[in-house]
């Protein structure tokens, strides 16, 4: 019964995607649209068949260089989000710097993380930290301000110390918030290391797309962003999976297996 209702629930996007592919085929081949402005699908079926080494391998290097900046920016974004939260001192000397360094374009600043960290892995990592930092670090002050007042001044009352308020109430109550933050770093990260390889780097998918588009060759720029895009998805796949495991109490987790039960 789950596997035919997993079925029914994935035919529309499958006979969507499909209706999408044939119409993109139609169109090139009915044109004659040149393979180096617009390959057709196909085409790029059979770059990504005849390179899938190539490009796993590049994927690899962009991996990388997203969860390592990835780890970085949701260590340093929980430490910094609960030191706001809790010194109204650090929170009016940070925030303004972080809001500021959130405005600037990353793009504008990539020819100074290539001086500051150098050609390869750190600046990528640094260009991560970048494009996720500021997500997790709100979300967590966020969901850390949200606790019950009351409940703070009670268990304070009790004389809790500020750690084991940290501990015991704030950051229990906060992990929806914090989930909500790291989720959309998530869907950030590939995108950071993708753009720091445009210029820091001699390798992964970024550079591979940069070299494929010069070389005018489509349809390997086209596979790359495919490889790309599927790694996106199950990276987001991923997170929500990892959501479910760490909120299983949380309503929005209640309410989804509830719909899943009613559907078997």
């Amino acid at each position: 019964m789950k596997a035919k209702n997993f079925l029914v629930g994935m035919m529309w996007p499958l006979l969507s995607g499909a209706f999408g592919l044939a119409l993109w085929e139609g169109l090139v081949k009915g044109f004659g649209v040149p393979v180096f402005l617009l390959p057709a699908p196909t085409d790029v079926a059979e770059t990504i068949v005849a390179k899938w080494s190539y490009l796993l391998s590049q994927l690899a290097i962009t991996v990388m260089a997203a969860g390592l900046g990835l780890i970085m920016s949701v260590a340093l974004g929980l430490v910094a989000g609960a030191a706001i939260a809790g010194s109204r001192l650090v929170d009016r000397l940070l925030t303004p710097w972080l809001v500021v360094a959130h405005a600037i374009p990353k793009v504008v600043i990539a020819p100074l993380f290539l001086v500051w960290f150098g050609f390869g892995l750190q600046s990528e990592m640094f260009f991560v930290v970048a494009f996720t930092f500021f997500p997790v670090i709100v979300n967590t002050v966020t969901g850390l301000k949200s606790a019950d007042p009351e409940q703070l001044l009670m268990v304070r009352a009790m004389g809790a110390s500020r750690l084991q308020v940290l501990h015991k109430i704030q950051f229990p109550n906060a992990l929806p918030s914090i989930c909500a933050g790291i989720k959309l770093a998530v869907s950030l990260a590939p995108v950071g290391a993708v753009i720091g390889e445009f210029v820091a780097s001699n390798a992964g998918l970024g550079h591979l797309l940069i070299r494929a588009v010069g070389d005018t060759d489509t349809s390997l720029a086209f596979a790359a962003v495919t490889v790309f895009s599927i790694f996106g998805v199950l990276l987001w796949r991923a997170a929500e999976w990892v959501e479910r495991l760490v909120l299983p109490w949380h309503p929005s987790q209640r309410e989804t297996l509830m719909l899943r039960d009613a559907t078997t």
